[in-house]
């Protein structure tokens, strides 16, 4: 029953559109051109026949630099270079995709097409009971803000659909024999010796400098986030009108608000409200919880419903509320202040958010820089000198997870290294760790054990079989098609 539509409805588009608009790349408008390109300096890349320009490239790097504008972060030209060769392989593994869905015959229909757009919640008004409903004036005043074609827009979700069926196809067609999953029983079951370097990125905020402006501006531009309204918390009872023959209740509009009327009295007379709304309340969200709704803040409510919770008092109840929804008795539980920032009130926290940013950008920059040196097991060891980090050691196994590592992905991706290969980057807590296994012990098979896990293993083996596959994949078409990179246009 909440109206969710906020003030700042563009920017919660954006941002819920965000995941789609990274996976597509950014793309919009992308054309193929067969030119001659001796006589196109827009050209950046070949796939097979197809041509990838900088204008394409230029589209995607928009997309990516409003997730760094939004974040504060700013960058050097020498990154930027980086991330838009990132964003070019991106443009081509898509493209390689795409071309090879083709050979396959992978389509999609309109009507798939369709149902997607549809499906996403930016373009949806929450109707009757909570269902989704596809609102096509906000679809189209969404594309014209962001000044986007809609047949660009369906074009790329077209794409996108083919993509996600070769991707399943290729994951239907993984396959797992039973001597290959008891063999990687047995990996995961070793108990293992490791070392590894940690690269924490508060180690390197000696090495940072924020200037005061660009503080300023990051504040100016994140305001929002320090921002917090006034909010309530309240509980309801709803009763709703629904006099159709096949509503359990069959009650009309005027029983409905008759029927609220005599609980309101009971509450009156000392009845619990928690103890009538989850017996009578009609709103399935909140009854079972005696009608707790949560905080809430200004704009989050349908408005008649907002001014009669605003109004009361903690411990207070309101009168009956007619709403869109029904009728409501309302309490409110508690209140909070909220909170207007400036910068003085909030320079601490913009000081160590920008720290933070720079410090992970700086520490993954080192992290990644020596793992690309790392050609060789004991590399790890010789280039810790130069990096200025230590080697630490720990061992485990998968029923004892080590403690001393703050990462929840650091044992279930050493635990599927071989003895001497060396990690890439393991996300932990606050930075990054590289990791090798210098020695381990063998598992002893249990069949018990096996069958309690042989399905989640099965699905883990499935994974890494399909993205080595599928980057297998991609190698071969980047041989086939011949892609060629014209760096000097990038």
């Amino acid at each position: 029953m909440m109206k969710t539509l906020r003030k700042n409805a563009k920017y919660v588009l954006w941002i819920v559109l965000s995941a789609f608009l990274i996976t597509i790349v950014g793309v919009w408008g992308a054309k193929q051109a067969f030119l001659d390109p001796k006589s196109n300096p827009d050209l950046i890349a070949k796939v097979g026949k197809t041509e990838l320009t900088y204008t394409e490239l230029g589209e995607a790097w928009q997309a990516k630099q409003q997730q760094l504008n939004d974040q504060g972060i700013k960058i050097s030209e020498d990154k930027e270079k980086e991330l838009k060769k990132e964003l070019l392989n991106s443009l081509i593994e898509r493209q390689l995709q795409l071309d090879y869905a083709k050979k396959l015959k992978i389509t999609t229909s309109p009507e798939e097409i369709a149902q997607s757009i549809m499906s996403i919640n930016a373009f949806n008004d929450r109707g009757e009971g909570g269902k989704q409903v596809f609102n096509k004036d906000r679809y189209v005043q969404y594309l014209n803000n962001q000044r986007i074609n809609p047949s660009d827009f369906e074009n790329e979700q077209r794409d996108s659909l083919i993509l996600t069926k070769l991707r399943n196809m290729m994951q239907s067609g993984v396959k797992v024999t039973d001597d290959e999953l008891k063999a990687y029983y047995l990996k995961r079951g070793r108990k293992v010796s490791v070392d590894y370097v940690y690269f924490n990125y508060k180690n390197f905020l000696g090495e940072i400098k924020i200037d005061e402006e660009k503080m300023k501006d990051y504040y100016a531009v994140n305001k929002k986030n320090y921002e917090k309204p006034d909010r309530i918390k309240a509980s309801h009872i709803l009763i709703r009108p629904d006099a159709s023959p096949t509503s359990p209740t069959g009650r009309t509009d005027e029983a409905a608000k008759k029927f609220a009327e005599d609980l309101l009295a009971k509450i009156k007379g000392g009845a619990s409200f928690e103890t009538l709304a989850k017996k009578y309340s009609q709103d399935p969200g909140s009854g079972a919880k005696g009608g707790d709704l949560g905080f809430f803040s200004k704009g989050m409510m349908v408005p008649e419903f907002e001014t009669a919770a605003m109004s009361l008092k903690p411990g207070e109840i309101s009168g009956i509320v007619k709403t869109q929804f029904g009728y409501h008795i309302i309490k409110v539980t508690g209140k909070e202040a909220g909170f207007e920032p400036t910068y003085d009130k909030v320079r601490s926290k913009v000081l160590e958010e920008m720290q933070k940013l720079d410090g992970v950008k700086l520490m993954k920059d080192r992290a990644q820089a020596m793992k690309d040196e790392i050609k060789d097991p004991s590399d790890l060891e010789k280039l810790s000198a130069k990096y200025k980090i230590s080697v630490a050691s720990v061992s485990f196994s998968e029923n004892s997870k080590p403690t001393s590592i703050k990462s929840t992905e650091f044992p279930d991706t050493v635990l599927d290294l071989n003895k001497g290969d060396v990690s890439g980057l393991i996300t932990g807590d606050n930075g990054n760790y590289i990791a090798k296994i210098t020695s381990e012990q063998a598992a002893t098979f249990n069949d018990a054990d096996f069958n309690k896990k042989s399905s989640e293993l099965s699905m883990r083996l499935k994974n890494i079989k399909y993205t080595q596959e599928h980057q297998d994949l991609l190698d071969k078409l980047r041989v086939d098609e011949k892609v060629v990179i014209v760096e000097k246009n990038i």
